[in-house]
């Protein structure tokens, strides 16, 4: 018994309280270079949309990069959840897809106000295609940035804490590209937009278990 209590002796000894707020200012620094790297991307090697002074003044544009940022924030707060052992976001997820239901309500809303030889344009645009992999590609600075700062942390959920990290940084990164990217369609948003973010997530889900592991 007294070995055992000598053992946690050792153990306890020298050890410091955790400061308030220290896996947020920890995210926090982790998140700054990612974000900072995502928009260099997108800055570089895209470009603003060549519109962008006349866009800005369409609600559609606000709504299109509102999208994406509000999936973030809620998203940081489901990353500081899955940091801890046994972190289960329900909250977060529930609150993301009130967040894409939204905006899915303001996609019908525009087709319906819409004549319908733009359908196509609003739903498909032009660049349908590899919009989904410039959200992956720009997100990959700051999914790097979110295993940093997981690999520091405590996470016992893999996979999901894979998936959480992923979604988050798909978010961020297609709200660097609402920027950059021409289209007005809010049903293309919530198609294609949507459609990066969640690849970003099963990517995170997949790698999760290996870059994770304690």
């Amino acid at each position: 018994m007294a070995k055992t209590d000598d053992l946690i002796d050792s153990l306890a000894r020298g050890l410091q309280p955790v400061r308030p707020h220290a896996l947020l200012r920890l995210l926090t620094k982790a998140l700054l270079p990612g974000v900072l790297l995502s928009g260099a991307f997108i800055l570089f090697l895209h470009g603003l949309r060549p519109d962008i002074a006349s866009a800005m003044s369409l609600p559609a544009f606000w709504v299109k990069s509102f999208y994406p940022l509000a999936l973030a924030i809620n998203g940081i707060c489901a990353v500081l959840i899955v940091a801890r052992p046994g972190g289960l976001p329900k909250s977060a997820g529930l609150t993301s897809i009130g967040i894409y239901m939204l905006l899915a309500i303001l996609g019908l809303w525009q087709l319906h106000a819409s004549p319908a030889m733009d359908y196509p344009k609003l739903i498909f645009g032009v660049s349908y295609w590899f919009c989904p992999l410039i959200i992956v590609a720009s997100a990959a600075p700051v999914f790097a940035a979110n295993i940093w700062f997981l690999r520091r942390s405590a996470p016992t959920r893999y996979r999901l804490a894979g998936f959480t990290a992923g979604m988050m940084a798909g978010a961020i990164g297609a709200w660097t590209y609402s920027w950059a990217c021409i289209e007005n369609g809010l049903p293309f948003v919530a198609l294609w937009y949507s459609l990066g973010i969640v690849l970003c997530g099963l990517i995170g889900m997949a790698l999760g278990p290996r870059l994770l592991r304690w």
